[in-house]
């Protein structure tokens, strides 16, 4: 890790000797005993055996993004993206990152230029460390096959995979063989084609944990001989993968059903009078070179609070659960009541929803921001039926 926590480093089995503060050295030679290679050769084996040895003796750390880093992430991510030019809410923020936390599925929609697209892309780009760890797809309307986000085999020659050109297989793999940092896939006007017909394989496996079939070979395929990244047969989703699709809505555009609703956080982007005026105050693009790697220390703590149980004890108190319950049953009286796996993705959000809130939060500001982006993004019909 480039930066050991201080209880870590305290627990590792250091060398005999201490110099230069928190360094440790094994023999010291004189210049005079340079070609002494038996005792370098030695010292030196003696030290590779040490370092082979330390995971053995590294404890188990348990996810340390807390309550006090939590609050420090939101703080300095608020900071980053403003200082570069964007303009959003803290609270907005605070909705997209417990959004993203409690489930790696994000839906942005509203007016269209209103700045979801280049949300999305800055906040990638703000806590990864490299270019490579997202990737920015614009979604096109002949998108009809899962084949332009996962490729195919050729039929022709088939020990050549053909890998989509637009890089989303190539996130996703980069994705599972780096496990500890965050990545991104962003489908940018994600509803220009139907999504059920190309995402329906990440849809589910998003859900179900379920490998993805990808070719029909034994082993893995490469796109060409110098491809540094090859398809296995079955692909897993990666736990540190985050997918984050854009939407407008009007007359190119399909509409979502309610199974792709019901598998995401809907957040919908709104420009008030103010806001434009307040952008005409002073008009400028965003400093995307001011936010690279800028949250990048973040990473690895993000990615472990995602892919970690969130405690329930403190979401599942009384208040909560009436709510939940009274809200469950005036849904169901217009057959539009919601599942076990809302109830568990809402209490996930609370969860951390709290926890990057801090000491001034409330449950109601939690169950406001779930109605508006699990449950009535789903309602839909005539004004009879869901009138009062």
């Amino acid at each position: 890790p480039r930066e050991w926590p201080v209880e870590l480093v305290h627990a590792l089995p250091f060398f005999d000797h201490t110099k230069y503060g928190q360094s440790r050295d094994f023999r010291l030679f004189q210049s005079s005993e340079i070609e002494d290679y038996s005792g370098i050769t030695d010292a030196f084996l003696h030290v590779m055996d040490d370092y082979l040895a330390l995971p053995k003796a590294t404890p188990t750390l348990e996810p340390f993004m807390r309550e006090t880093s939590l609050k420090e992430f939101r703080e300095q991510s608020h900071t980053s993206l403003t200082r570069a030019g964007l303009r959003i809410s803290d609270g907005l923020l605070l909705r997209i990152a417990a959004s993203l936390l409690a489930k790696r599925f994000l839906i942005l929609t509203g007016l269209s230029g209103s700045g979801k697209t280049k949300l999305a892309h800055s906040f990638a780009a703000w806590i990864s460390e490299s270019e490579d760890q997202y990737r920015l797809v614009a979604v096109g309307a002949d998108w009809t096959t899962n084949e332009n986000v996962v490729g195919y085999q050729d039929a022709l020659q088939t020990g050549v995979y053909r890998k989509p050109a637009n890089g989303a297989l190539d996130v996703i793999l980069r994705a599972e063989s780096d496990p500890a940092r965050p990545y991104f896939l962003i489908l940018d006007e994600m509803n220009l084609s139907h999504v059920e017909r190309y995402f329906a394989d990440i849809l589910s496996a998003v859900e179900s944990g379920q490998e993805i079939a990808l070719h029909s070979a034994v082993e893995s395929l490469k796109a060409s001989e110098d491809d540094p990244l090859p398809v296995p047969p079955k692909l897993r989703l990666p736990d540190n993968l985050f997918i984050v699709g854009t939407v407008n809505v009007d007359e190119t555009t399909y509409m979502f059903s309610p199974k792709v609703l019901d598998r995401a956080n809907v957040i919908e982007f709104r420009a008030t009078a103010d806001d434009i005026a307040a952008f005409l105050d002073a008009p400028a693009k965003v400093d995307m070179d001011a936010l690279a790697g800028k949250g990048a220390a973040f990473g690895s703590a993000f990615v472990a609070e995602a892919s970690a149980a969130a405690p329930l004890d403190g979401t599942t108190t009384a208040e909560p659960r009436a709510r939940l319950t009274e809200i469950f049953g005036e849904l169901a009286k217009i057959g539009a009541e919601f599942g076990f796996r809302t109830a568990y993705e809402i209490t996930r959000f609370t969860h951390f929803h709290a926890n990057l809130a801090g000491s001034g939060w409330q449950f109601k500001d939690a169950l406001d921001a779930q109605v508006l982006q699990k449950l009535l993004p789903k309602l839909h019909g005539s004004e009879r039926r869901l009138g009062p």
